[in-house]
């Protein structure tokens, strides 16, 4: 492990030896055995017999285990390869369907199997993030009803199902997982596997690239995408960054700082300049909050001596922006500004000419979710979408999750935990930053591990509470011996 021991955290305790769960597992492995038979008899399809294996096998692993669920499931939401289900425009974005899709839901009833034989009375465990997430997903599908009863002829409703079924994919992650674990031992384990999964991404991207090819996602239907490996990398270096930067011991630091360095190498060869941008708002955030002026001076010093040694690759990626006569001549308020940028930058300035026209029709709460199929900008797609009431919400969600991860960073007590807690502050204004130019709280792949780390911030908060709240109980049962005690003393002083 990289972070060494710490306390027990949850895993088997009464689990092997319940004797209610006993004749359960019993039972469903003699219904699986049975229903595998039925399938193979049925349908004499070898690859589908597997696959329903694996899910049984993931179910009852879950119940038996929670915490070896969570760990399936952080190998599998990168590895998965996707089903394309359309190749209609631009809905192949947006309909896709990949084998964690299904794992996900199977991990997270197996998760409610095992609260209910552990007697724990709530759903989920009450934390700041709980409400912002239902009040934001409650408009959303408010705001598609609303689109629904109109019967607009632009508006795919098939789509916006599919939308809807992956924003609540990864909120049932951050549910699955605050609820699976219940200690700091559990983080270390989740984070160890989280970094190994990331350090084989990285080193898989950069071998199965070509020469002179963008690195982007593995295992795409539509091919590899750059900007959702360049999230996804920066939230990973966010995390790296943030650990090495709270660790006691230089083996430690050494540890964290090559693997922020196995991320940053693909990172450069996404050319995503929204990545890039999101990174330097990302580190910048991480020497502020953390009190770490060393982070802003390294990235001042590599923004300055970019020209001298970035790749040539990445200096024309990033010039590319600003063209001469070539380019697209941006225009703001009737004006014309006298620059001209390239075609994918110009696309995301000039959504927000869809955006002014969606407040003049529905400025409350938009056209519904999937309403333009917008994919260059979070916060116009926001509006489009769900309008000025929907941004209220997606605002207040974001600013939630800044405090809350805010504050375990600065009430947790493990150097670990702190800087975990520190890394996912810079990776929530990172994405903030990033979402300007892409939609990334809508992109699974960089949601899915960005949700589980928020989840195990939001334990390493409630650690912290529950440590807190022994040292005062402890302190008030010292006071109070102390307050018997005195009296005593003084009679014993008084006596002759």
């Amino acid at each position: 492990m990289l972070f060494g021991n710490s306390e027990r955290g949850i895993g088997r305790g009464e689990v092997a030896e319940s004797r209610i769960e006993a004749p359960f597992l019993a039972a469903f492995m003699t219904l699986c055995a049975v229903v595998l038979l039925v399938v193979q008899l049925r349908f004499q399809n070898y690859s589908l017999t597997l696959a329903l294996a694996i899910t049984m096998m993931v179910f009852g692993t879950t119940v038996v285990r929670v915490d070896f669920g969570v760990a399936i499931l952080v190998v599998v939401m990168l590895m998965s390869p996707q089903i394309e289900l359309t190749n209609r425009g631009t809905e192949e974005h947006e309909l896709n369907v990949r084998y964690d899709d299904v794992l996900i839901i199977v991990i997270f009833l197996g998760v409610l199997v095992k609260m209910a034989f552990d007697g724990r009375g709530g759903l989920w465990k009450p934390n700041p993030i709980n409400g912002p997430i239902a009040l934001h997903y409650l408009i959303c599908i408010m705001a598609t009803l609303l689109a629904l009863r109109a019967n607009l002829g632009a508006w795919d409703r098939r789509n916006a199902l599919f939308v809807l079924l992956k924003m609540a994919e990864y909120y049932m992650i951050f549910f699955l997982v605050v609820n699976a674990l219940n200690s700091l031992r559990d983080v270390r384990r989740q984070l160890t596997l989280f970094f190994i999964v990331a350090t084989f991404l990285s080193a898989y991207v950069l071998l199965m690239a070509g020469p002179g090819e963008r690195i982007g996602t593995p295992f795409q239907s539509q091919g590899p995408e750059p900007n959702t490996l360049g999230g996804y990398l920066m939230v990973v270096m966010c995390v790296a960054l943030g650990i090495m930067t709270q660790a006691p011991h230089w083996r430690q630091r050494a540890v964290f700082l090559v693997l922020m360095a196995t991320a940053f190498v693909p990172f450069l060869y996404t050319l995503s300049r929204a990545s890039y941008f999101g990174m330097i708002v990302a580190f910048v955030t991480l020497g502020i909050v953390g009190r770490k002026w060393y982070v802003i001076a390294v990235v001042a010093a590599t923004l300055a001596l970019s020209p001298v040694i970035m790749p040539g690759s990445v200096k024309d990626r990033v010039n590319y922006t600003f063209q001469g006569s070539d380019g697209q001549s941006v225009i703001i308020a009737g004006q014309a500004t006298g620059v001209q940028v390239d075609k994918s930058t110009y696309e995301r300035i000039y959504v927000w000419n869809k955006v002014k026209f969606i407040l003049q029709v529905a400025p409350l709460f938009g056209g519904g979710v999937g309403w333009g199929m917008i994919l260059d900008s979070q916060y116009a797609r926001v509006i489009m979408e769900t309008g000025l009431i929907g941004l209220s919400a997606f605002l207040f969600l974001q600013w939630r999750l800044f405090k809350t991860t805010r504050e375990a960073f600065r009430w947790s007590r493990s150097w670990m935990g702190r800087g975990l807690a520190l890394g996912v502050v810079a990776a929530t204004v990172g994405l903030v930053a990033h979402s300007i130019g892409t939609i990334s709280f809508l992109i699974v792949r960089i949601m899915e591990p960005y949700w589980l780390l928020v989840a195990l911030t939001v334990v390493v908060r409630s650690a912290a509470i529950e440590d807190c709240a022994r040292q005062l109980r402890a302190q008030r049962r010292a006071q109070a011996a102390a307050g018997i005690l005195q009296p005593i003393n003084l009679e014993r002083s008084a006596t002759p």
